[in-house]
């Protein structure tokens, strides 16, 4: 009863001692426990039941300090929990991350297996090359793209010109500006 610290019946009594006692002799050690003020008797209505007297000897003070320390002791383990329980989280977030990525002696094998690939490919292409006779396209690219370039600035320059021509003949002009470039014979195309 001490240790459960909750109310048995007589009967209680005698199935947890698994029936070794008889249910008078367990009623009469009880009986006598009662007197010496060590267990109380409680009835509800024909049901009795019997707890331990709960000492007394701490006041209510003691009490009151005893649990606000034992409060304050389990607010920090439950913040030690919470900052444990999130690490746990981050490693194994991490695991995760580290068993999904490739091992370095895979991505070892994967850079040589891709380095003989790019020997490779590179050996065709010369070989391609020379077998057509074409030089190395990358300068004639570029060259390209160099004259691209230089002839878009200089479309850009004459556009802006002819249209700065055309809208000071507008100005005078009695017509709109589709009459203008039918009479002078101009169709407007854009290009890029």
């Amino acid at each position: 009863m001490k240790v459960q610290n909750r109310p048995y019946s007589v009967n209680d009594v005698v199935s947890n001692l698994h029936n070794e006692y008889g249910k008078t002799s367990v009623q009469k050690a009880i009986e006598k426990l009662v007197a010496e003020g060590k267990i109380f008797e409680k009835v509800y209505g024909k049901q009795k039941v019997y707890c331990v007297v709960q000492d007394s000897n701490l006041d209510v003070e003691e009490l009151m300090r005893i649990d606000k320390e034992l409060q304050a002791h389990a607010n920090e383990v439950e913040s030690k929990y919470q900052e444990l329980d999130k690490e746990i989280k981050l490693q194994e977030a991490l695991l995760i991350s580290i068993k999904s990525s490739i091992t370095v002696e895979e991505a070892q094998k994967k850079k040589a297996e891709l380095e003989e690939n790019i020997r490779i490919l590179t050996n065709k292409l010369d070989n391609l090359m020379e077998s057509s006779g074409i030089e190395d396209m990358s300068e004639s690219k570029r060259k390209a793209e160099k004259a691209i370039n230089e002839y878009s600035r200089e479309y850009v320059k004459r556009k802006r010109l002819c249209t700065e021509i055309i809208d000071c003949i507008l100005e005078n002009y009695p017509g709109s500006k589709t009459d203008l470039y039918k009479e002078i014979g101009i169709e407007p195309k854009i290009v890029q």
